[in-house]
């Protein structure tokens, strides 16, 4: 038999073989569809009839209000798991119906799920759920402000994209002290001109994702006035996208063991020395991880005076992925003793020469084993960056030259030839080249 679903979605169950098994897992197997498709489960057979009674997910995708309410009356299921719901893009009202949440409320549920096209305020209730896990608002919800209590005793998981704070930066600072045992945290953020500061603090958070882009037109009238400060000690996985900061301020993550970092800020900073230094001190507080992943190719250049005094030690760093000019390579180079894989993308290359280091790091003499150079276009400072690299990796077992799609077929004849003459000092090195788009 078959259901007919949205979107000319059509699911073909096997009634016998179905009818065989328990009611527990059919509501689990239900769960798993729209709220709607599965009330429409109740024509298969009469065992079918009030299964949709006893689900318990309730997923409302840009259902109507009386659906809603209908659906909610009908329910039995004293306990659910995920209450979902998906606003539809012609909802007109400000405000969410407090009777569905406070039903989800009172059957104990663990995850809510809110996706929102307009300006929706949230009910109060909802910060107060003792029960709940795992909250996720998507896009233009309206997060109470000080004066709203928040009391989440068992949140472990908090997305927050796209929302409005109604109290600007003190809004999300209320929101996390409510909050004792939270351990994962994803903001993202698509601005506008009345973008207010980040500030992030929780003694148990574990990972944290901070996304904060803008739409094309924001950076005409850009003030320049954001900042991202960063207190959470027990963190051990960090993932940033951070186009619009004019400062980021992070306490100790000792505890970090992978990050995945990428500045985009390419436009003029107010000042660009306190805006490098807060950069290296971001950078510097990453020390502890096993992973890096740092790109830094749309940052505003790091300026030379602010670089120099910087010291840094990556003593527990496997693997480094970097986007970054050269003096990066160089400097983690000296400092990650422990290095086995390496993935370097050069930017800035006329702004910053190769500078061979004072002496060969003991991450090339004893680690190193794996490195990819990507975007080799065959200038004398690429050939120096590989030299270097070929002749000092002492143990070094593979190394992959990625040259652009754009390159002639003469230029790259120039390339894998000059390389494959380099001097190895792995006998064990295997050379390989590659195209990328």
């Amino acid at each position: 038999m078959e259901i007919g679903g949205q979107d000319n979605m059509v699911i073909t169950i096997d009634n016998d073989r179905l009818s065989e098994l328990p009611d527990s897992l059919l509501t689990h197997i239900l769960s798993f569809l729209p709220t709607k498709l599965s009330v429409r489960s109740s024509i298969l057979a009469r065992r079918w009839r009030f299964l949709w009674t006893e689900v318990p997910t309730l997923d409302f995708d840009k259902e109507e209000e009386d659906f809603i309410a209908s659906f909610i009356s009908l329910h039995k299921l004293q306990t659910i798991n995920t209450f979902r719901l998906t606003s539809n893009e012609n909802y007109t009202f400000r405000y969410f119906n407090d009777a569905w949440f406070k039903a989800a409320i009172d059957r104990k549920v663990k995850n809510i799920d809110l996706s929102a096209f307009k300006a929706v305020m949230l009910p109060a209730l909802l910060f107060t759920c003792k029960t709940l896990v795992d909250f996720r608002l998507d896009s233009y919800f309206v997060v109470p402000g000080m004066g709203c209590n928040v009391c989440l005793p068992c949140l472990k998981i908090l997305h927050i994209n796209s929302v409005i704070y109604k109290d600007g930066d003190e809004t999300l600072v209320h929101l996390l002290s409510g909050c004792p045992v939270l351990e994962e945290l994803v903001i993202g953020l698509v601005t506008n001109e009345n973008l207010v500061p980040c500030n992030i603090s929780s003694a148990t958070l574990k990972r944290l994702t901070v996304h904060f882009t803008f739409f094309s037109h924001v950076t005409l009238f850009y003030k320049h006035h954001h900042r991202v400060e960063i207190n959470t000690p027990a963190l051990e996985y960090i993932r940033l996208v951070d186009c619009l900061s004019e400062h980021i301020k992070c306490g100790p993550l000792t505890s970090l063991t992978e990050a995945d970092v990428y500045l985009h800020n390419a436009y003029k900073k107010q000042d660009d020395s306190r805006y490098s230094q807060s950069v290296l001190d971001f950078v510097d507080r990453l020390s502890s991880v096993k992973y890096l992943k740092l790109d830094l190719s749309y940052c505003t250049e790091i300026i030379d005076s602010v670089f120099s005094a910087w010291i840094v030690n990556f003593d527990n760093l496997i693997k480094l992925e970097l986007t970054a000019d050269c003096r990066f390579l160089t400097k983690i180079l000296e400092k990650a003793d422990n290095l086995e894989i390496l993935v370097f993308w050069e930017v800035g290359e006329e702004i910053k020469g190769w500078m061979e280091p004072e002496q060969v790091p003991t991450s090339l003499l004893s680690n190193l084993r794996t490195i990819m150079l990507t975007n080799i276009v065959g200038t004398k400072h690429d050939f120096e960056i590989v030299s270097y690299l070929l002749m000092n990796a002492k143990v070094l077992e593979k190394i992959e030259i990625a040259y652009p799609l754009f390159l002639g077929s003469d230029e790259k004849a120039c390339v894998v030839e000059e390389i494959s003459s380099f001097e190895r000092g792995s006998e064990a090195c295997e050379l390989s080249f590659v195209e990328f788009v």
